[in-house]
């Protein structure tokens, strides 16, 4: 018996240590950890000295996302989980963000937010601006973001910083996706794209310079992959730009830059040993070559997968060392101009902007580094927590003109490099500061979230419910499946301008049908639109009856939880709705469509 226990007990202490081996594999780092790591990971980069750049202090610019709306896309990711205009009795709106901003949502075509955010920059030794860039052709949310970049680029010149574009190239494949520029004219658009940059931002003193020619990143190439595209697509500037492509894609670009390598993390963890792995593999590639973009960023943490979408994994921000860590490999590889990953991708959660939840650290980071190359620069980790008390004021609709002028005037003297005379005029004006993280908050939204209505509360069966569903067409990954997949937060939405589109979906047997239910998410960002549906019914895919009129029909957050209820008499085993008009969207829309009957 004392051999049997004896037995026993060895095998629970090999069960025991495998399970605290397995634990170990598998639990996340803890704060304390990330030192032994990076540690580690410092040792181990291994980038050579250039051979071609003798870089002392490079240009630092913030890569920006211009594509904010107060209550727009970028602050919901598309999914029913996230609403802005919900606030919780914190005092947060309802963001798409692990990290949320302190001025809580904000429009980026709002000058008291560029305002706001170019102070930071100048405050945190940041020289500009790099802008997330679509195109000058009004499609998708394309206008928005290129009216936000205008909106930027105008304060820019005032308070004398720099700019610079990174294009999205992929924009043209949307846009002839979506069905707003046909397939036949991609390189066409491009050019004059090009052409609008020069007559408007390229000869512009503020705008960057390689050489005598305009600063131009590309996030790809994604969609002109050929030298002789681009050749096309330039043929009729002054200057060629300074092309700079994403990873050294391309023999043709003149330097390259690097980028988070989520693709690395499969989808789940980044390990800081393939973080080491990809900059010490993509610098040590551009070691002979004279221009550099380095990239450096604080983390990767995206907010996709709450939203209902892929998420395309994590990268630690192991208490600032990540950022720590991608500065020092920059640096090391000599790069005339480090990219800031970002200021404000709050659908990837690489921002530096200041959050609740990290304050003011990553400015305070690179606030150091600046005066580490100037040693008199004049701002100091407390005067980063200023400009969010000017904003506070300037959003205020009970503000004076008189105290309005007073702000403008400190934001002169930040602007101008005048630490000390700003110090001075918010200390004249009593606009108290200190090292505090004081957030802007909002009043808690009254009553309970949205309610989706319920058509029938006896419990009939939805007829349409995980059937097949077929349509026109559809943009990006709103494809007519998510219009019978019992899911509200995802829709079917037509190409942009295809008129008339259609949604069609086949029941398992031909029924009975007295009722049709249309419904949009109900939450209030869904905001009131019209919707001109025409409702067709058949038994064989092809030949249709009406079974209703083309009919404008409301749909309102408010007023009905943006659900249509439209009874008929109809026998049919097809079901199909004809867009004809949407007063809130560019195509047809349906988050879900269900049928009633026997």
């Amino acid at each position: 018996m004392k051999t049997n226990a004896m037995k026993k007990r060895a095998i629970f202490t090999v069960l025991l240590v495998l399970l605290v081996m397995i634990v170990s594999c598998t639990t996340p780092l803890r704060p304390r950890d990330y030192s032994r790591v990076f540690e580690r990971a410092f040792a181990q980069l291994n980038i050579a000295e250039p051979t071609l750049r003798q870089v002392q202090q490079p240009l630092v610019m913030a890569h920006y996302m211009p594509w904010f709306q107060r209550y727009g896309f970028h602050w919901t990711q598309g999914g029913a989980r996230f609403d802005p205009t919900h606030v919780f009795p914190d005092g947060r709106a309802n963001l798409a963000t692990h990290y949320y901003p302190l001025t809580g949502n904000y429009c980026t075509a709002d000058p008291l937010v560029l305002e706001y955010h170019l102070a930071l920059m100048k405050m945190a030794g940041i020289d500009g601006v790099l802008f997330d860039w679509y195109g000058i052709t009004d499609g998708i949310d394309y206008r928005h973001i290129h009216e936000s970049t205008i909106a930027m680029i105008e304060l820019i010149r005032h308070r004398g910083m720099q700019y610079a574009i990174v294009y999205e190239d992929q924009s043209i494949r949307h846009l002839m996706d979506f069905g707003v520029i046909p397939r036949n004219t991609g390189l066409t658009v491009a050019r004059e794209t090009f052409e609008w940059m020069e007559e408007n931002w390229f000869n512009d003193g503020h705008y960057v310079q390689v050489d005598g020619r305009p600063l131009v990143l590309c996030f790809g190439p994604q969609h002109f992959f050929q030298a002789s595209e681009w050749d096309y697509i330039w043929s009729n500037l002054q200057a060629r730009p300074f092309f700079v492509d994403l990873d050294a894609r391309t023999a043709f670009a003149d330097a390259a830059m690097p980028w988070s390598p989520m693709h690395l993390s499969g989808g789940g963890r980044l390990s800081i040993s393939d973080l080491t792995t990809y900059l010490n593999n993509f610098y040590n590639g551009q070691q002979h070559r004279p221009f550099l973009v380095g990239t450096v960023f604080p983390g990767f943490h995206d907010i996709y997968a709450q939203a209902g979408r892929v998420s395309y994994g994590y990268l630690t921000y192991a208490d600032g060392l990540t950022l720590q860590f991608t500065w020092e490999a920059a640096m090391r590889a000599r790069s005339n101009v480090i990219q800031i990953q970002t200021w404000n991708d709050h659908g990837e959660g690489t921002v530096i902007e200041p959050t609740i939840e990290r304050g003011y650290r990553s400015l305070e980071f690179f606030q150091d580094r600046r005066r580490e190359f100037e040693p008199n620069f004049p701002f100091t980790h407390m005067d980063l927590r200023a400009p969010i008390e000017l904003y506070r004021i300037m959003i205020d609709p009970e503000t004076t003109d008189e105290r309005r002028a007073q702000v403008t005037a400190i934001y002169d003297l930040i602007f101008a490099g005048d630490a000390v005379g700003f110090r001075q005029a918010m200390q004249d004006a009593n606009i108290h500061f200190d090292m505090e993280v004081r957030p802007i908050l909002f009043t808690p939204t009254e009553g309970p979230g949205p309610v989706v209505q319920i058509f029938d509360p006896d419990g009939r069966r939805n007829l349409a419910l995980g059937r097949p569903a077929v349509a026109s067409s559809h943009i990006d990954i709103h494809a007519s499946p998510r219009a019978t997949d019992g899911d509200i937060s995802s829709y079917w939405e037509a190409m942009a301008g295809q008129w008339p589109s259609t949604l069609r979906v086949e029941l398992a047997e031909q029924s009975n049908i007295d009722t049709i239910v249309i419904r949009l998410n109900p939450h209030r960002m869904w905001s009131r639109r019209v919707q001109h549906i025409e409702v067709r019914t058949g038994n064989d895919g092809q030949n249709w009856t009406t079974a209703v009129a083309e009919t404008g029909f409301i749909f309102d957050p408010v007023e009905n939880g943006n659900t249509v209820v439209i009874p008929l008499s109809a026998n049919a085993r097809f079901v199909q709705l004809v867009f004809t008009g949407n007063s809130g969207a560019t195509g047809g829309q349906v988050a879900e469509i269900e049928i009633y009957g026997n």
